[in-house]
């Protein structure tokens, strides 16, 4: 035998040997499941989650633990997948164990530390993350770790779904007769979820199984998952140890009694920046214009990091710190705005809430209800929410996130439970206005676009942030659409003015825009065609997501060109819903054609139960976009 046929044979042999290793069953399941989930490259077969309370033998304090067991099968070979455990300073990963289906160790990377995305730092979060490989369909890989909260109160919510698809999900929560929790289903309607409560030595064990849950981890325009997906709100209320009774946040009265606390931890000193105060108001009189400048100079000049989310950050920063450093989140910004308003008389209290991604009030005792804190003012009988992580945010108006949510106002040791007023539908207009005139076979014309609140908002913030030379491709985009149109030039911009308008003006020569043939001139007057592909998937089973609400109002006119009468004009369309409304017509004017366009989306978040009108709404504005003005060659 030659040393080529050797080579070959001993390769052949080894691939023989190493597919021996994996398991048939395996194989066979992963090659079925490849089928159900083509785009998948691995799934959970099985994913357990054990919980149990129990006091500390050291500290006489309820704790609880966390054991997970998943079962990962891969569908391609050579992928690879990093698991994350998640922990902060009232948890800690006890254990954990990765082997494969045969029980063989596997080799993997571990990675620890703060958990960060993009610029912002968590500086309250931390993560593991385990990095492993599968060498081909049909290997298993099973990862085990158990977590220890230190504190019940920091463990508020569980879920069924994962990054992966799941085929089988178990939770098991086992509660001692001394403790009180509360369990609170949410999202559970439409998912076959079945429940089993047994009780044995004192302890009641609470049993959730649901079977081939999916992954909504890449789906677009989905607002908060707590908003959608399925899961279970825990609520540790109180426990007893020796007779005695400690409560963890059995009332909203204890949690404001749990912030509260924090808030006195701090220092209110404020001598480090009265200075700067002074600098910031001086010359001006009313209370309103101190209150003005403080808060659009906080806005400038703190860098917001979001701790957003982060379970441990629940004590503001002194505003002496935040001052100095000249950054913070959300909590020591809000904290600094109310000593730089305290300082010029101003009555300034702190306020904590849920942004729009959380569907929870205050009547739910738990630290899942919030995740933001605002500076809340009250001057001349008026309320005033400030948010100066806002940038760019005009005084009393909301930002879309914070807009209807309940907000928990401090009010010494009570409490005040207000709403976030929500902003009317006129401010968030953007308006265009163009002027078409026909010239050498071209739709040449001028425009100006005008946005203002959220809209002009966001823009502003996003401009600030950008190279100059990419300013006039967004700019392009936002008029337009599109950020490299054809033959469409920005002329002129208006300053980074939050007091005011955003205003931009354009010019533009639309060549395909425009056909001849014959005596006739076929027109499409509109370059910016809104929601032409916004139709929605008809399988799609999570609600839809705008964003935000949104209002455009464009008006465009056509000269009609000498020598030429209207022949046809589109028929109009008007649509109006609940959560969104189009008005689009034509109609002649003397020697012009006016155009009308106004669509507004009245409310964020579109529920299922709407999309076959939205989608019938979306293919009536397309038979408008793709009809066509006809110019006709007068006789």
């Amino acid at each position: 035998m030659n040393k080529l046929n050797f080579l070959l044979l001993l390769i052949l042999c080894q691939f023989i040997s190493f597919a021996q290793k994996l398991d048939d069953e395996l194989v066979s399941k992963a090659n079925k499941l490849k089928d159900k989930y083509e785009d998948e490259d691995m799934v959970i077969l099985k994913s357990i989650s054990d919980y149990e309370y129990y006091i500390d033998n050291k500290t006489d304090e309820l704790h609880a633990s966390l054991s997970e067991n998943l079962e990962f099968l891969a569908l391609s070979s050579g992928t690879e997948y990093i698991k994350r455990n998640y922990f902060s300073d009232n948890s800690f990963i006890d254990d954990y164990d990765i082997e494969n289906d045969r029980g063989r160790s596997v080799d993997y990377e571990k990675y620890c530390g703060h958990v960060q995305s993009g610029d912002i730092f968590y500086s309250d979060a931390k993560v593991c993350a385990y990095n492993f490989e599968f060498d081909y369909r049909g290997r298993g890989i099973n990862f085990e770790s158990k977590t220890i909260f230190t504190d019940p109160k920091y463990l508020t919510k569980i879920f069924f779904s994962d990054d992966l698809p799941v085929e089988e999900r178990l939770i098991r929560i086992k509660v001692p007769d001394y403790a009180d929790i509360e369990l609170v289903e949410v999202n559970f309607d439409g998912y076959n979820i079945q429940k089993k409560e047994s009780k044995q030595d004192e302890i009641t064990t609470y049993t959730y199984t649901l079977s081939e849950v999916e992954d909504f981890s890449d789906l677009e325009r989905t607002p908060g998952y707590l908003h959608f997906l399925p899961h279970i709100l825990i609520l540790t209320k109180s426990y007893t140890i020796n007779e005695e009774k400690r409560t963890v946040l059995s009332s909203t009265e204890d949690l404001y009694g749990w912030y509260y606390q924090l808030t006195k931890q701090i220092s209110r000193d404020s001598k480090s920046f009265e200075a700067k105060v002074k600098e910031i108001t001086a010359g001006l009189d009313s209370d309103l214009d101190k209150m003005k400048a403080i808060y659009y100079w906080v806005q400038d000049n703190i860098k917001y990091i979001a701790f957003e989310d982060g379970l441990a950050g629940f004590k503001p920063e002194d505003a002496k710190e935040v001052y100095y450093n000249l950054y913070g989140d959300c909590k020591g910004m809000a904290n600094l705005t109310r000593e730089m308003l305290s300082i010029v008389g101003i009555d300034a209290r702190l306020g904590w809430l849920g942004t729009n991604r959380i569907p929870y009030t205050y009547d739910i005792p738990s630290l899942a209800v919030d995740n933001h804190m605002i500076c809340v003012a009250y001057l001349n009988d008026n309320k005033y929410f400030l948010d100066p992580t806002e940038k760019f945010n005009k005084l009393d108006y909301n930002a879309e996130r914070i807009q209807g949510k309940q907000i928990m106002i401090e009010n010494g040791v009570g409490y005040l439970i207000d709403t976030v007023r929500v902003e009317p539908i006129e401010k968030y207009l953007k308006e265009s206005n163009w002027n078409f005139t026909i010239q050498d076979g071209v739709l040449a014309g001028i425009g100006e676009t005008i946005l203002k609140g959220e809209k002009k908002k966001d823009l502003l913030y996003f401009l600030s942030n950008q190279e100059s030379e990419d300013l006039e491709k967004i700019l392009k985009a936002v008029v337009c659409g599109s950020d490299d149109p054809d033959n469409f030039m920005i002329n002129e911009y208006s300053a980074f003015d939050r007091e005011k308008v955003f205003n931009v003006t354009y010019s533009m020569k639309l060549e395909n825009n425009l056909n001849s043939f014959g005596d006739e001139i076929y027109v499409d007057l509109d370059f910016y065609e809104e929601f032409s592909k916004g139709e929605i998937e008809e399988d799609r089973k999570v609600l839809y997501s705008f964003g935000d609400k949104s209002f455009n109002r464009t008006t465009g006119e056509l000269k009609i060109p000498v020598g030429y009468k209207v022949n046809y004009l589109p028929e109009p369309v008007e649509i109006k819903s609940d959560y969104y409304s189009f008005n689009m017509h034509f109609r002649q004017k003397g020697d012009r054609i006016i155009y009308f366009k106004e669509i507004k989306i009245l409310k964020p978040i579109l529920p299922k139960e709407e999309f076959i009108n939205w989608n019938k709404a979306i293919n009536t504005i397309n038979n408008f976009y793709n009809d066509q003005i006809i110019l006709q060659a007068a006789q």
